[in-house]
């Protein structure tokens, strides 16, 4: 991780600034109050600071259990459908320009930042760390450049207003924290950005996810609450400018789109 990289980095939960160290041998990062942040594969963990818990801690082991088999899933669901091209219509409203520093939460496996141009600088953060490993690989093997932090979209451990583009794509409808989520978008997005957050409809999760095997029962809508299936525009804050909300792929998916004054 290089010195830019480093001083783009805040400590989430205190907002102090960190700093390489040595400990027993092992570089880490440590803020001014002596937290350690450890590297796991290459990745800081922010993780390491905090007890997860609630919606969060079920669905970050929900997605490590099914990060050996989702790019699998990519390639036979892309039998049926551009995924590339269906991504692209999706995120053609970022307004990514050369050398612009990008961040996704929630990364995942970076499928997302594939098909997005290749002159700009990536970020991406997610809880899952068996999703990051296979982004990680993936990465390389599309000789694409990125740069991974292992974290909690609720407390993003960047500086404010370090990005030029922030967006999501996936999970958010199950985040404990929602509002705190968006709210910490738009801190680290620099002002005027255009800041966009997709995720799936009730429609999506009837029809598909309740249907799967193993899936089902991590999204049952019985067992979650209602509200969080509905589009969160109420969630964004007032002072937000070009508030836009539109469904996607036959109403499976939706798009908040809006930009910081």
């Amino acid at each position: 991780m290089n010195k830019s990289t480093i001083e783009m980095l805040i400590n989430p939960y205190n907002q102090e600034s960190i700093y390489y160290k040595t400990v027993d041998g092992q570089e880490v990062l440590t803020d001014q109050s002596g937290n350690i942040i450890p590297f796991w594969n290459g990745m800081p963990d922010f993780l390491s600071l905090e007890k997860t818990d609630g919606l969060n801690k079920k669905y970050k082991e929900f997605y490590d259990k099914i990060s050996r088999f989702n790019d699998a899933a990519e390639r036979v669901y892309s039998l049926f459908v551009n995924l590339d091209e269906l991504r692209r219509e999706w995120m053609k409203d970022l307004e990514i320009k050369s050398g612009d520093k990008v961040l996704e939460t929630s990364v995942g496996t970076g499928w997302n930042i594939k098909v997005l141009p290749k002159d700009a600088n990536y970020y991406g953060l997610d809880i899952s760390k068996g999703m990051l490993n296979k982004c990680i690989i993936n990465h390389k093997k599309w000789n694409r450049s990125i740069e991974l932090f292992i974290g909690n979209a609720e407390y993003l451990p960047f500086k404010d207003e370090t990005f030029d583009s922030v967006f999501h794509v996936g999970g958010i409808n199950f985040f404990n924290d929602r509002k705190r989520a968006i709210e910490e978008m738009i801190r680290v997005a620099k002002k005027g950005t255009k800041i966009i957050i997709i995720d799936e409809t009730e429609k999506k999760v009837a029809k598909q996810y309740e249907k799967t095997p193993f899936v089902g029962k991590y999204f049952s809508r019985s067992e979650m609450e209602q509200s969080r299936l509905v589009v969160p525009v109420d969630l964004v804050p007032e002072e937000m400018k070009e508030v836009y909300v539109k469904l996607l792929d036959n109403g499976k998916m939706y798009q908040i789109s809006f930009r910081k004054p």
